[in-house]
């Protein structure tokens, strides 16, 4: 398996009225015996844990085969745990189980678009529930591969998605580029421009 997460986590409850708490650092995927084991250590059932029981403090994500991807997607999670904390949310086992589980499923598009995501949604994210829904959501989102305005604009002509007339007013594809980006909501990411062309479910 080429997506591995590490994990540190603590009991909840000790960690947020206790001083010297138990953590436990966990990979996953993991051998079923070892996950039990390890959340024996912090007084949990793991096969009888509530959203309540866990805390991640931190979320390290290695893709064996995309490092940058590694990298760029751990920062993320880190910040949005810190920022869920910063709120006064908790970031339970549950849904970084979750996450992974998706984002295991990705290509190498998807993972793009994801970071993409992330970083125009970042106002619309409080919590890793957040990221799961856009996560879901993944094929509502189109990345183009057009990296300045007039990228975009010349994109936008090849796949005809500009009628003619438009473009006749336009001798400039960046200004081109940069209206249409503003009027349909697309948003330059550092992986692309971002549109999303369905509503959430």
């Amino acid at each position: 398996m080429d997506l591995i997460m590490k994990l540190n986590i603590v009991n909840k409850h000790e960690y947020e009225e206790q001083e010297d708490y138990r953590e436990i650092i966990l990979k996953i995927p993991n051998q079923m015996e070892r996950m039990e084991r390890d959340f024996r250590y912090l007084g949990l059932d793991y096969n009888n844990l509530s959203i309540q029981d866990t805390h991640i403090l931190n979320c390290e994500v290695i893709d064996k085969t995309d490092p940058s991807f590694s990298g760029a997607i751990s920062t993320e999670i880190s910040n949005i745990i810190s920022r869920a904390k910063d709120l006064g949310y908790t970031t339970p086992f549950q849904d970084i189980k979750k996450m992974f589980t998706i984002i295991n499923t990705f290509n190498s598009k998807d993972k793009d678009k994801l970071l993409a995501i992330l970083e125009c949604k970042e106002r619309e994210i409080s919590k890793m529930k957040d990221v799961i829904k856009f996560a879901n959501n993944i094929n509502c989102f189109e990345l183009l591969e057009a990296y300045n305005e007039e990228d975009l604009a010349r994109k936008l002509i090849y796949n005809n998605e500009i009628d003619i007339e438009d473009l006749m007013e336009y001798s400039d594809l960046q200004k081109l580029g940069r209206d249409i980006s503003i009027e349909q909501k697309i948003l330059m990411t550092e992986q692309g421009y971002l549109r999303q062309n369905e509503e959430l479910y």
